[in-house]
């Protein structure tokens, strides 16, 4: 499909952060609405940014981050919830917004960016191969409750 124009990609202001959860909960079908409103609540508290493309008047796509330190790396960018519009798909959005991020992340002074994938994603992996990712390790996780 051929690339779409007048693709407007920019930072999400703190009161328009709600309009990132259609598209989230198409990504994240098996949790209530109510739920994700009440995540995104929270994860505003630790500092949560996202970007989206608008097309058309509407938002095409969208991506998370937050910026942090650890010992292995340095600075990072988490990326998080990397979401386009099923019906605008294989259109460059995922690629524009990844490069709004890479960007980002060097004005940042970021060294790396990083991201997790569900395993079950086959598409989103060779997406994020393209996008120059390497697989580094295994994210663990384990329920507490």
């Amino acid at each position: 499909m051929a690339p779409l124009e007048n693709l407007l990609i920019r930072e999400l202001q703190l009161e328009e952060l709600p309009l990132i959860l259609p598209l989230i909960a198409l990504h994240n079908a098996n949790i209530p609405q109510e739920e994700l409103r009440r995540r995104l609540e929270a994860m505003i508290l630790l500092d949560y940014h996202c970007i989206a493309a608008f097309h058309d008047g509407r938002i095409a796509g969208v991506a998370g981050y937050w910026i942090g330190t650890r010992f292995w790396c340095g600075e990072y960018m988490d990326v998080d919830n990397v979401v386009v519009d099923p019906e605008l798909r294989s259109r460059g959005i995922g690629s524009l917004l990844m490069d709004w991020l890479h960007r980002k992340a060097v004005e940042l002074g970021c060294r790396i960016v990083v991201l997790d994938s569900y395993v079950t994603y086959a598409g989103a992996h060779r997406f994020y191969f393209r996008e120059g990712y390497q697989i580094l390790g295994f994210h663990f996780t384990r329920d507490v409750q």
